[in-house]
């Protein structure tokens, strides 16, 4: 009990600790096996991990709130929040493609039982983008009311952050994930307005 106290504590100042800017990203310690790159902006990427993770704020101005995304950073793959969900859950419910854009679709999972300590369902929005500034993973988490799990106060927040930080961690190998993905990808059709 005092383990889990303790780790959970640890998490929760890392969480409000790393969501502040972080001016020498070299100095830090990434979880996982670090890659350097070619690139100056992200100098490694992490193999089953990544250099930090925090909360960002996302507004919705049709309601005049924000949400709160739960970013990874520094990931080997863009995809690796959306290969924790597959790997659990199986495919995704369905694919939101803002803009019309083709590569790295938000994919949503709904009505699955997150954690299996508990009955409540939980619909999820993973999503990832490689860029030259910046390599991330991330998630929105919602539950069965649509509360936003990684708001503030909620008091899924740290659950939610400690499943999708060990699920990184403890990925598997297996590339189904990644051929499905890739596959519905290189289907896609973009509208035309």
């Amino acid at each position: 009990m005092k383990k889990n106290t303790l780790i959970l504590s640890i998490l929760f100042l890392i969480i409000n600790c790393s969501a502040q800017k972080i001016t020498k990203k070299n100095k830090q310690k990434g979880v996982g096996i670090a890659k350097k790159t070619e690139n100056p902006n992200i100098p490694k990427i992490y193999k089953n991990g990544y250099l930090n993770f925090y909360m960002e704020k996302v507004p919705v101005p049709q309601k005049n709130d924000t949400l709160n995304k739960l970013k990874f950073n520094a990931v080997y793959s863009a995809m690796y929040t959306q290969k924790v969900m597959y790997d659990k859950f199986g495919k995704w419910s369905k694919e939101i493609r803002p803009n019309n854009e083709w590569r790295h679709p938000i994919l949503v999972w709904e009505k699955v039982k997150l954690f299996d300590d508990e009955n409540k369902l939980y619909n999820v929005y993973a999503h990832g983008e490689e860029e030259w500034e910046e390599i991330y993973a991330s998630v929105l988490v919602f539950d069965e009311n649509q509360n936003d799990c990684l708001k503030e106060n909620s008091p899924n927040k740290n659950k939610v952050t400690i499943f999708f930080a060990k699920g990184i961690q403890n990925l598997n190998s297996n590339e189904d994930f990644y051929k499905i993905y890739w596959d519905t990808v290189n289907k896609y059709k973009p509208q035309e307005n």
